[in-house]
């Protein structure tokens, strides 16, 4: 069956034309903190496995209550294995079928990576990326996330439009993980909790914090 996934097309990160920067009654208003199910199948790093996040950041001023357009806004991932997608790259297309089961790690490792362990594009659907949230494939142009040389996006600056809104989209890929040993029924279980990611934002006069916090599937 096919539904829906992202293509991010290429857009720069760093200073944005048009941005301005923020008057002293600016505030941010960062999203709430999130959370998702999470698995020790899904954390491997640019295993094409994630899930994939929407995020708005709300500028505005203090002193009249209403939004501020075009205010610089600098977003920082502060650790690694979350990736940050900027909306306006962001555009939806039908995905090809893939050949394995997406949740399948080994599966899909063994079909896009040759002999030598290097990741191939072929079969088309092994530049996609598996959403364990939606259960449906993202394609996110190699500009944000490439498999082959593991550039991952952890920094960007973009502005907020006329209602004083910065959208984003946070790609989930990996989070630090602990396993604890257990025992049941003579056999040992490894048990993994995995730590939470925050996400940073400033406007130079005000500034904020959410987390994206992963939660044991029970594996």
């Amino acid at each position: 069956m096919r539904t829906t996934a992202i293509i991010a097309a290429l857009f720069s990160l760093g200073c944005v034309e048009g941005a301005i920067p923020a008057p002293e009654d600016a505030r941010l208003e960062m999203p709430g903190d999130m959370s998702l199910i999470w698995n020790i199948d899904y954390n491997g790093a640019h295993d094409n496995i994630g899930s994939v996040l929407m995020a708005d950041i709300f500028v505005y001023d203090s002193e009249e209550d209403l939004p501020l357009e075009h205010i610089e806004v600098e977003v920082v991932v502060n650790g690694g294995g979350i990736y940050v997608i900027p909306a306006e790259a962001v555009q939806l297309v039908g995905y090809p079928e893939a050949s394995v089961d997406p949740t399948d790690s080994d599966a899909i490792r063994d079909a896009c990576t040759d002999d030598e362990g290097n990741f191939k594009s072929d079969p088309e659907w092994c530049a996609w990326y598996w959403d364990t949230e939606s259960g449906q494939y993202y394609q996110i142009g190699g500009q944000y996330i490439s498999t082959g040389n593991n550039y991952s996006p952890n920094y960007f600056v973009g502005r907020t439009d006329n209602r004083g809104i910065l959208n984003l989209y946070l790609y989930a890929d990996w989070f630090g993980a602990s396993g604890e040993e257990s025992v049941d029924d003579e056999e040992v279980e490894i048990k993994y909790s995995f730590s939470s990611t925050d996400i940073s934002g400033s406007i130079g006069v005000d500034s904020g914090t959410f987390t994206v916090s992963p939660t044991n599937a029970g594996q």
